[in-house]
Parts: C-alpha cells; sequence; structure tokens
C-alpha cells in the first residue's frame, strides 16, 4: 500500500511543476511592460538608460498587478488539474484507500495554490527591497508613506488583514470543494437517470444546488454569529478586541468547507469512477 504522505508528496511535485512556469511568465510579463512603458515614456533609448533606476519600481508595479491575473489563473489551472487527477485510471491505480486519494489531491492542489502566492511575497518582496535601496525616489516616497501609516498603525490592522487573507484562501478551498461536489453530483445523478434526460436534469440540479447552498450559508451564517457563537463566546469572556465579525465567518466558513469535504468524500467513494 501507498502511504499517504508519499502520495501527497507525488502530488505536489506533479503540480508544482507549473508554479515555476507561472511564476517565471509573470516576471518576465512585468519585467516587459515597464520596459515598453519606459521607452513610450523617454521616446529614446539614450533617456531610457539614464533612468535605468526607474525599471525596479515600475518592474514591482507591474508584477503586483499581474499577480491578481496570475493567482486567479492558477486557481483555475489547480481545479482543473485536480479534477482530472480524481478521474484519471492511471493515477487511480494507486495502492491507496479512495478516501487517501482524494484527500491527498484535494489538499495537495490547494496546498500548491497557497505555494504559488507564497512564491509571489517573496519576489515581490525582494522587488521591494532592491527598490528601496536602488532608487531614491522610491525610497522616499516609502519613507514619507511609511510616517503617514505608523501613527494610525494597531495591532488590530495586523488582525483584520489577517482575518481577510484568511477568508480569501478558506473561500477559494471553498470554490475547488464545490467544483468536485458538482462533478461527484452530476455522476451519481446520471448514473440513476435516463442518457436522453440526464444532461439537462444534472444542469437545472446544478443551479438549484448553488442557489440551495448560497441561502443556506446565509441562513446559518446569521444563526451561527447572532445565536449560537456570539453567547458562546460572551459566555467565556472571549469576545474580540475589536469591533469586526470576519473571525465567526473565518469559523463559519471552516465548517462548511468541513461538511462539504465529507460530502465530497462519501460520493468520490461509492459513486464516482475513473474514465
Amino acid at each position: 500500500m501507498t502511504s499517504f504522505k508519499n502520495l501527497f508528496g507525488r502530488f505536489f511535485v506533479e503540480k508544482a511543476k507549473k508554479v515555476y512556469s507561472f511564476l517565471i511568465i509573470q516576471l518576465v510579463g512585468a519585467l516587459a511592460f515597464s520596459v515598453f512603458g519606459l521607452l513610450i515614456g523617454t521616446g529614446e533609448f539614450g533617456e531610457f538608460l539614464n533612468l535605468y533606476s526607474e525599471l525596479l519600481p515600475d518592474w514591482l508595479m507591474y508584477f503586483c498587478l499581474l499577480s491578481v491575473f496570475f493567482i486567479i489563473f492558477f486557481f483555475i489551472y489547480m481545479a482543473v488539474k485536480n479534477e482530472r487527477i480524481n478521474r484519471s485510471q492511471t493515477w487511480r491505480l494507486t495502492a491507496i484507500t479512495d478516501e487517501k486519494f482524494y484527500i491527498a489531491n484535494s489538499l495537495s492542489s490547494f496546498i500548491t495554490f497557497i505555494y504559488f502566492i507564497f512564491l509571489n511575497i517573496i519576489v515581490a518582496g525582494i522587488l521591494l527591497i532592491v527598490s528601496f535601496f536602488t532608487d531614491k525616489a522610491f525610497r522616499n516616497s516609502c519613507e514619507r508613506m511609511f510616517k503617514q501609516f505608523r501613527p494610525n498603525f494597531e495591532l488590530n490592522t495586523i488582525r483584520l488583514i489577517f482575518d481577510i487573507m484568511l477568508l480569501l484562501l478558506l473561500c477559494c478551498f471553498f470554490i475547488s470543494l464545490l467544483i468536485s461536489f458538482l462533478n461527484f453530483s452530476s455522476k451519481a445523478i446520471m448514473d440513476y437517470l435516463p442518457v436522453a434526460s440526464s444532461g439537462l436534469i444534472v444542469k437545472l440540479l446544478h443551479i438549484f444546488i448553488v442557489i440551495l447552498i448560497a441561502w443556506l450559508f446565509t441562513k446559518v451564517a446569521k444563526i451561527f454569529v447572532d445565536q449560537f457563537l456570539g453567547s458562546l463566546l460572551h459566555f467565556l469572556n472571549l469576545n474580540p478586541a475589536y469591533n469586526n465579525t470576519l473571525p465567526y465567518l473565518n469559523l463559519i466558513v471552516v465548517v462548511v468547507n468541513l461538511i462539504v469535504f465529507v460530502i465530497n468524500i462519501f460520493l468520490f467513494k461509492h459513486f464516482f469512477e475513473a474514465e
């Protein structure tokens, strides 16, 4: 039997191959935008060479702008890759239980996505540091911005940023789980319906399921926050120091993800076969 750790590592290595390709394309694309921008702005190649120090701040700016689009593209790629592996006969021949196979595949996709974001932050940090020490105008702008930001900086600001980032990651994981759920449920439904009518019915059920999940999510969130969680935290005297519902919402999304995760494991084990 293949161990969970070994299979997870194989999945991660397989998926991480595209991480560096995406990152290199993003980095080269940002450099091309910055070079063309300076060439258009200066008008002559000689003036461009005199303003070479401005290239790094522009490179940083375009890299950060492209990171938004590349992170979205990479998430879509990971979702497609995840479902292809679920359907792959070659991968499904691995000597491991269906539950461990699905968990390893799903978690490795999500960890690879986080790894791509982490590398974007590292590259942006390197460009920021180099730009800060090589471009005087950029350094002065950063210092002025830091002086304006410092008086208003509080610990709650860090907590707020962390909660927002955590919520975005949890929502991305939920979307990936929802894609798998719709895929698995479609297979289960089509096995029990006539071939001629299954396609239309499955599409209608997909729409109904998405609407139902959104409605249930809002209802459960309101009940969970207003009645159960709020009362419990008040009783334990653990209310957040800042007036924000994000910690509650993050906890709700975690619970919802766990529920969908368990449902997907059940569907994958009993109804979903490789093609």
